[in-house]
């Protein structure tokens, strides 16, 4: 059974308008939240979810549900089978053809505290559940409030619902974007250096019982983050979310 604010969530069209990767469906979330205790949050998901290389739709080797897989053109009204399909493939996105490249960058920080994506363990969450084309960086500023107007409710109704209690956040664009949004400023709790290179470590908390965890650094996108770096960070970060 799909639970029916997620059934909700689902059927909901994309505002007028938006940048929304045409035939892609809304991600609920990568992996299942239902069984994750930890819950990574990035801004909304990549177009590379959705499109192959030379920009059209994925099919046979596709990551999630499409409109043309599901043989509607808009998931409004949709049957309860073809919501079930949208959950059911984000619940298992990890089992089928996961986007490793960006998150076994994760998966990194994650095994250090016991959790995992591939184990059900944890799972990805967006600020936006919509893949937009062009990318977030790249939208002017009135579609990134429309989109987060729409879709942070969302957010909130799933933190509300499910048994996650830790929060991690990759990255200073997403930080940015989680204290604007939630009108929330989060504590420096510590500085790592490796080089030339800076990591900065906050920590706060979304009530009444989540734990937050953020770093400065995008692993994914940040060029040039060395190994020794990425180690002591998902140190840190263990510390720090294990040891508040």
């Amino acid at each position: 059974m799909v639970p029916g604010f997620i059934s909700d969530r689902i059927r909901r069209p994309p505002p007028t308008g938006a940048p929304v990767v045409p035939g892609s469906t809304p991600v609920i979330a990568f992996g299942n939240p239902t069984t994750a205790r930890v819950a990574t949050l990035g801004l909304n998901p990549s177009r590379v979810e959705f499109l192959s290389p030379s920009g059209a739709l994925m099919d046979a080797d596709r990551r999630l549900e499409t409109l043309p897989a599901l043989g509607v053109i808009t998931l409004r009204g949709a049957l309860p089978l073809l919501v079930e399909r949208v959950w059911y493939g984000c619940c298992t996105y990890f089992m089928r053809n996961p986007y490793r490249r960006w998150f076994d960058q994760l998966e990194a920080v994650l095994r250090p505290m016991g959790a995992s994506y591939y184990a059900g363990s944890a799972c990805h969450l967006d600020l936006v559940q919509w893949a937009t084309d062009p990318t977030w960086g790249h939208l002017d500023c009135k579609s990134r409030a429309t989109l987060l107007n729409e879709d942070v409710p969302f957010l909130c109704q799933q933190l509300a619902a499910f048994g996650v209690t830790l929060l991690l956040i990759n990255g200073r664009s997403v930080v940015r974007e989680f204290e604007q949004t939630f009108g929330r400023q989060l504590d420096l709790v510590d500085t790592l250096r490796v080089g030339r290179q800076t990591a900065l470590v906050f920590a706060g908390r979304v009530p009444p019982h989540i734990r937050v965890v953020a770093w400065s650094l995008n692993l994914r996108s940040s060029y040039g983050v060395t190994n020794e770096l990425r180690r002591r960070l998902a140190e840190r970060v263990a510390t720090v979310a294990l040891h508040p």
